[in-house]
């Protein structure tokens, strides 16, 4: 059995633990607020402090927010950790800064001066609680969810990716009566619940997990996905902007904006949004090149929209969107005949 669901969900939870939770605002208007320097200010091109995160056991640590904070503690500019756990400022005016690395509830900094290649390496505290599923950053709220429901949520999460749907209910069901606010799973059962058409249901679930853990960016996510589907479109891009600025790499967030703009008429916004997405993908999903094709089509770009419906249907020849997919590719080339 494939659906909608497999799609969506084991494209969203494989990765959803791993995924940012520590952003310090919600806004996003706030976070393009936060600033470096204006480009009146005098700086030193010369100066950088870079470095790397690391755990006790020393391996790197990657999305890991990283400030830095001069005088009053004022945050200067911030950035995230890459796969190696490195991290670059530059540009910096000569002066102390205090680096500060951030994830979850765990916090490491250390005072640093600013010269021309100032390096410093912070160490993190390596005893996050798991479910099992890989990712270094975590929120605060999970640290109250008791290892029974932590061990239920895994199990539906594995049943998830097995197809078994009936058996991932089941544990789902378990962990949300040992911790009826546990985010995580309000989340997956609001996917199950997209899968059976309920976005009602979906919301609901969704709204609890948003309630439980202001944090966990998925649940934004998924309800952005919910509202796309109740043709909500503006709802939905809030809720997505806010998953976006908590986890800044989630390429899920991406995908669900491009079709919130889609449904907005926006086809430009659309097509960065879907660009984005398929740049921070992990691997390749046909359905991106079908929303392009759509978008392109809309755009009256008709031999670009044919370029990217043929490429859906190479990767997805006989996926439960081929048809339309044939259907829209039969339009553009019509189009393209005609001049």
């Amino acid at each position: 059995m494939t659906s909608r669901l497999i799609v969506f969900a084991l494209a969203v939870l494989g990765c959803a633990l791993s995924l940012t939770a520590q952003r310090m605002s919600l806004d996003p208007q706030q976070q393009q607020q936060q600033q470096p320097f204006s480009k009146s200010t005098t700086r030193s091109d010369n100066n950088s402090i870079s470095g790397t995160v690391k755990d006790m056991n020393n391996k790197p640590l990657k999305d890991v927010r990283v400030e830095i904070r001069g005088s009053g503690s004022n945050v200067v500019d911030s950035v995230y950790t890459n796969a190696s756990g490195n991290f670059e400022f530059s540009m910096l005016l000569s002066g102390s800064y205090l680096v500060v690395a951030t994830s979850g509830v765990q916090q490491a900094s250390e005072r640093v001066d600013a010269t021309l290649s100032s390096v410093v390496t912070l160490r993190m505290p390596a005893n996050n609680p798991s479910d099992g599923v890989q990712g270094n950053s975590i929120s605060v709220a999970q640290y109250r969810i008791p290892a029974k429901a932590r061990d239920e949520y895994r199990k539906a999460h594995d049943s998830l990716e097995k197809e078994k749907l009936d058996d991932a209910n089941k544990h789902l069901s378990k962990a949300l009566e040992i911790c009826p606010n546990y985010a995580d799973a309000l989340t997956l059962r609001g996917v199950l619940d997209l899968n059976k058409n309920d976005a009602v249901a979906a919301i609901t679930d969704l709204d609890k997990a948003i309630h439980a853990d202001a944090n966990y960016a998925m649940a934004y996510v998924v309800m952005g996905s919910a509202l796309n589907l109740q043709s909500k479109f503006d709802e939905a891009l809030r809720s997505l902007q806010r998953g976006e600025s908590l986890a800044p790499d989630s390429w899920q967030a991406h995908f669900e904006m491009g079709k919130s703009y889609i449904g907005k008429a926006d086809y430009p916004t659309a097509m960065h949004q879907l660009e984005m997405a398929e740049n921070l993908a992990p691997s390749e999903y046909p359905i991106i090149y079908l929303l392009r094709g759509h978008a392109l089509l809309a755009m009256k770009q008709y031999s670009a929209a044919s370029t990217a419906l043929e490429a859906f249907l190479q990767k997805d020849p006989r996926g439960p969107n081929a048809q339309l997919a044939h259907k829209m590719l039969e339009q553009a080339q019509a189009f393209m005949a005609k001049k």
